[in-house]
């Protein structure tokens, strides 16, 4: 390896484990809050708190060490195109349904479960909006852009989306077919949200898709899941499957590595990717 591209790596590494140190200390700034807040106000000043911190110790970091301005990390003013607000709708929904129409499974009510307002209040607040940001301006702003300066944009989509995927599979015993689905999965949506924030120049429309996809199908109000992989006891109403194929039930990790999801992310990787290209050959006419 020649030495600049030796001292490219080493600069990246060190950035990505710095931008990765920022995400997880402003978690634990928002577990904090949570646990001292109690039940009733929890998930807001969790999510509240987890935005500040990441937004702000990020910012700072981004303009006095990486040498980023706002804009450059994702950070504007704009609101999100209503396409990618459509697709961030569209795109949960339609695995969601891919599941209740083409697969069996039968309706499970949580009979412990009281109002549906908690688990819609962790759907929403810690599962979507928190995750969706703080994850988004990390991946999407702060280490693809670090990626993209010091080597290249094609580097900047794949590598760190491959990065995203093996972060995924921490704590989890997953067999060889659990681990290889989950990757090419982490991996595609990581390309998918890299794609979008090229194209789009933001963080803001991959924090949509990404907040919806969370509440949606992770959320807890609603969740598909096997007990082949494991049956979450934090859920409302769940679709239990009968099926027992892994690349239906996506393994360990569930639907979200599944081939339906996997279809998914690609498609709007393709949608995002035309995008992008169609904006540059009417920027550079």
């Amino acid at each position: 390896m020649k030495s600049g591209q030796s001292k490219h790596g080493v600069f990246v590494f060190f950035h990505t484990i710095a931008a990765m140190a920022i995400l997880i200390l402003a978690m634990l700034g928002g577990d904090i809050m949570r646990a001292v807040s109690g039940p009733s106000l929890g998930d807001l000043l969790f999510t509240a708190v987890y935005i500040l911190l990441t937004l702000s110790i990020g910012l700072l970091y981004a303009r006095y060490v990486l040498h980023f301005s706002p804009n450059e990390v994702g950070i504007s003013l704009k609101a999100p195109p209503l396409k990618w607000v459509i697709v961030g709708i569209c795109l949960p929904l339609a695995v969601t349904v891919f599941y209740l129409l083409f697969t069996g499974g039968r309706f499970v009510k949580n009979e412990q479960a009281g109002s549906i307002f908690p688990y819609l209040s962790s759907a929403v607040f810690s599962t979507g909006i928190a995750a969706g940001v703080c994850e988004e301006f990390i991946f999407r702003g702060l280490i693809l852009r670090t990626f993209q300066r010091q080597w290249n944009r094609a580097a900047a989509v794949f590598l760190p989306s491959v990065l995203f995927a093996l972060l995924h599979t921490v704590n989890l015993r997953l067999g060889w077919v659990d681990f290889l689905l989950l990757l090419a999965a982490g991996t595609a949506v990581g390309v998918m949200f890299s794609l979008i924030a090229l194209q789009s120049g933001s963080i803001w429309p991959g924090a949509v898709v990404h907040a919806l996809w969370n509440a949606v199908v992770i959320g807890g109000v609603f969740i598909v899941e096997s007990p082949a992989s494991g049956l979450s006891e934090n859920f409302f109403c769940r679709y239990e499957l009968t099926q027992t194929s892994v690349f239906l039930t996506g393994g360990r990790f569930g639907i979200e590595s599944a081939l339906p999801a996997i279809t998914g992310y690609c498609l709007v990787s393709i949608m995002a990717f035309a995008l992008l290209k169609k904006d540059e050959r009417e920027g550079g006419e």
